[in-house]
This record gives structure tokens, sequence and C-alpha cells, in this order.
């Protein structure tokens, strides 16, 4: 388990640090913050797979144009790496995490469908200046955001998003009865109107002015018990 937290918009890269130490519990071996022009991405690590430094985040590309905030596991990471240097792309690590940012500097967010694991990522594009963020297909790795009319955040969990200011506190009551009733909130409601959870299967970009777009690549199939 790693925690992942970050921004577009005005704020402090100070905000960002803070967010990322809410959830240090998530990964107790390391910390990282990128911070450039209005943007930020933070990460806690929890070390499995490469315990190098090398292999820490956020996390450049080869090529630098791309940023990488991930938490999660890629099960055929190794297939696609093959394939990968089979391409001509060399690799620093052992991770997982490079490899998922060198098939997405490759393939953008359609490397989702390549993908099997479970994980919620974040990736700054440094040239498109956009913010691509992913989660896994039946959720396992939470992510959650709040679109303001300043900006973008998001964090694996919501209490990070508390930190900044200018979160409203305005309460979601049909979210917390649920959560009270069921200890879950379907849905991407959360108790705090301006958070939302990344539902399953989904991507959204954000764009350095602040839109941000939706788009769904998996559902989970229904089968005919007939």
């Amino acid at each position: 388990m790693c925690g992942i937290a970050g921004f577009v918009g005005p704020w402090s890269p100070a905000i960002a640090a803070a967010m990322t130490a809410a959830i240090a519990h998530r990964g107790p071996d390391g910390d990282g913050l990128w911070s450039d022009d209005g943007v930020t991405l933070g990460h806690r690590r929890l070390s499995i797979i490469d315990l190098s430094d090398a292999a820490a985040q956020p996390m450049h590309s080869a090529s630098s144009r791309y940023v990488l905030s991930y938490n999660g596991e890629i099960y055929n990471f190794g297939e696609l790496r093959l394939e990968l240097e089979q391409a001509g792309i060399a690799f620093r690590t052992g991770s997982d995490t490079e490899v998922l940012l060198e098939l997405f500097a490759r393939d953008g967010l359609d490397c989702v469908e390549r993908l099997n694991g479970i994980f919620a990522f974040a990736v700054w594009d440094r040239q498109d200046r956009v913010l691509s963020v992913a989660r896994d297909h039946l959720g396992v790795k939470p992510l959650y955001y709040a679109a303001l009319p300043q900006g973008f955040l998001f964090a694996s969990e919501l209490k990070a998003l508390t930190l900044c200011p200018d979160i409203p506190r305005d309460i979601d009551g049909a979210a917390v009865a649920d959560h009270l009733g069921f200890l879950w909130t379907a849905g991407e409601n959360t108790m705090l109107r301006a958070v939302k959870k990344l539902r399953p299967g989904c991507t959204l970009t954000v764009s350095a002015s602040g839109d941000v777009t939706h788009s769904r690549y998996y559902r989970t199939p229904l089968f005919d018990d007939a």
C-alpha cells in the first residue's frame, strides 16, 4: 500500500506536503514531492518490488516529459516490460512503477486497457500540461478528488484533501447516512459534497486551466443466469 496526493492549481507545495504527510501510514518507507509551475505531486512509499532509491516516486519518464505518482501493483508488469524492451525502451529500475510510466508515455491513458492489477495513479504531462488520473477496474485502490473553481486536488484518502483550506465543508447528509448504515457510500459521493470518489474503471483528465473530463474504460460484466 502506498499513498498519493497532489493538485493542479494556485496552492503552495506545502499543501501537498501536508496532504502527503497525512497519509504517511500508507507508505512508511519513504516520501517524495515534485512541484513545477502550478502542479505538485506527492507520494508515500511502501517498498515491495524494487527497494532501491531509483524506484522512488514521483518518478520521471526516460524522456522527462511525464511524472508519475502511483499506488498499487501491476501483476503483468513483467510481460509489459518485455514488450517495451523489445520496442527499444531501456529500464533503469526493476519496478512495476517504471513499466507503468513508460507504458503511459507510449500509449497515454489507453494504457489502462493493458493493465492487470490494482492501482490508482496520477501522471502529469509537462509538455501538454495535462494531469491524467486513473483507478483500477474494480476500485480496489482508493482515489478521492475535488474539482474547485481554483483548481483540482486528489489524494488516496479524503482526510488529506481537508488540509486544503479552500475545500468547502458542506456535509452530504445522504452519504453520511449511507456510511453509518452500510459502512460505505455507493457511487461517487462522500460525506463532503465537494469531494468525490473516482469511480472504479474510470479515468479523468485535468487541463492546466482546470477543465475536467471523465471517461469510463471498464464495466463489471453482467451474466445471464438463465
